[in-house]
């Protein structure tokens, strides 16, 4: 494979049992996001697959063209190649990623045993976010708008931990917008594209209005101090779900990025519960 190739940190980490756990990375990011929780998952016996989003880990002309239709596709094809290998199977995913989850198991709930939703993103309210925010909504209506306007990701990088998030301000402070970097393979885009907002504005809209049906198992986990997305967003998935076997974990040591944040060690083992839990 090619040293640059957006697959570059795809996975899939197989194990010699009947279960599987589809994992999804979120909008504008990269599956190494989900690289620490899938080896701890495999650890546990379940096999794990993560694969790169469409458009992602490429150039930002390729992610703002991007469309939650063909993110679904993507994960509903590797939800079925995991059906057709594996007699149970979970789905997981991170903020964008976590709303795809529940998406899917709407779409296909026999086929899905439960759902894990990581910070789960249905509106960014978080408190660094630029009170200026509002105005996004207006802009991203406007075709012209959404194409042309991106937006650099800022301290703190949805990072509590201060070693890992110097790493990535390393990288975000002197990326350029006109200019492919292959680090962006592992930390993700450094600009969020209005039209990437506009497609998960669709895709949240969707899934409101699908959760009251979905009734499959469901783990969620959010951080009190997320940055990007408030407790509500969790708050919201739990009171609306019309899953009977539902709970919340809120982690009091992390912002957005739950997965490899300060508590990524409590989010794998409270998965790794939910999933043995599940499967029992």
């Amino acid at each position: 494979m090619d040293n640059d190739s957006p697959q570059k940190y795809s996975f899939f980490l197989k194990n010699n049992t009947d279960q599987a756990v589809l994992l999804i990375h979120g909008i504008t990011g990269t599956p190494s996001e989900m690289g620490y929780l899938g080896r701890k998952i495999h650890k546990a016996g379940f096999s794990v697959l993560c694969n790169t989003l469409p458009r992602h880990c490429s150039s930002l002309g390729e992610l703002r063209k991007v469309t939650w239709q063909e993110i679904a596709d993507s994960c509903i094809r590797d939800l079925k190649k995991l059906r057709a290998n594996y007699r149970r199977v979970f789905v997981g995913g991170l903020s964008m990623g976590a709303l795809m989850a529940i998406h899917l198991a709407y779409q296909f709930p026999d086929d899905i045993c439960g759902i894990i939703a990581l910070a789960p993103t249905l509106f960014y309210d978080g408190w660094s976010l630029h009170k200026g925010k509002i105005f996004l909504h207006l802009a991203w209506q406007i075709p012209f708008l959404r194409n042309l306007i991106n937006i650099r990701e800022t301290w703190p990088y949805g990072l509590k931990d201060e070693y890992l998030r110097a790493h990535f301000a390393r990288f975000y402070k002197n990326a350029s917008a006109s200019k492919f970097d292959k680090k962006t393979l592992l930390f993700g885009s450094p600009f969020f594209p209005i039209s990437s907002l506009y497609q998960h504005s669709l895709l949240t809209k969707l899934v409101k209005k699908e959760l009251p049906a979905v009734r499959n198992p469901i783990l969620i986990l959010h951080a009190r101090e997320d940055d990007m997305t408030s407790l509500k967003n969790a708050q919201f998935v739990l009171n609306n779900i019309g899953s009977l076997d539902k709970s919340l974990v809120v982690l009091e040591d992390s912002y957005h990025m739950i997965t490899i944040d300060q508590e990524k060690d409590k989010v794998a083992q409270e998965i790794i519960n939910f999933l043995k839990k599940t499967t029992g």
